[in-house]
């Protein structure tokens, strides 16, 4: 990944879930990262996510810690797998 991309944010625009529901896989226009990689990379500030719900711009940080970190909207934190009608990728 570019640090020009890093700088502007990595929009997610699909995910990838497993049988229970948990997201294994996210990605966008021209990349895609394992779930793990992008909450271990937002923990270290070394990426930017971001998610477009109809015009509505949602940063995407992560919560909880250890086993229990998973990628959420901010500023309500709501969990990301929790958003209907994300495509799979």
């Amino acid at each position: 990944m570019s640090n020009e991309n890093t700088i502007s944010g990595f929009q997610i625009t699909c995910a990838n879930k497993n049988t229970q529901g948990t997201i294994v896989r996210i990605g966008g226009p021209g990349w895609s990262l394992q779930a793990q990689d992008a909450i271990m990379r937002g923990i270290s500030h070394r990426i930017r996510l971001y998610i477009l719900l109809g015009n509505i711009h949602h940063d995407v940080s992560v919560r909880g810690d250890g086993a229990d970190a998973y990628l959420a909207l901010e500023p309500d934190g709501q969990p990301l797998h929790a958003i209907d009608g994300l495509p799979s990728c």
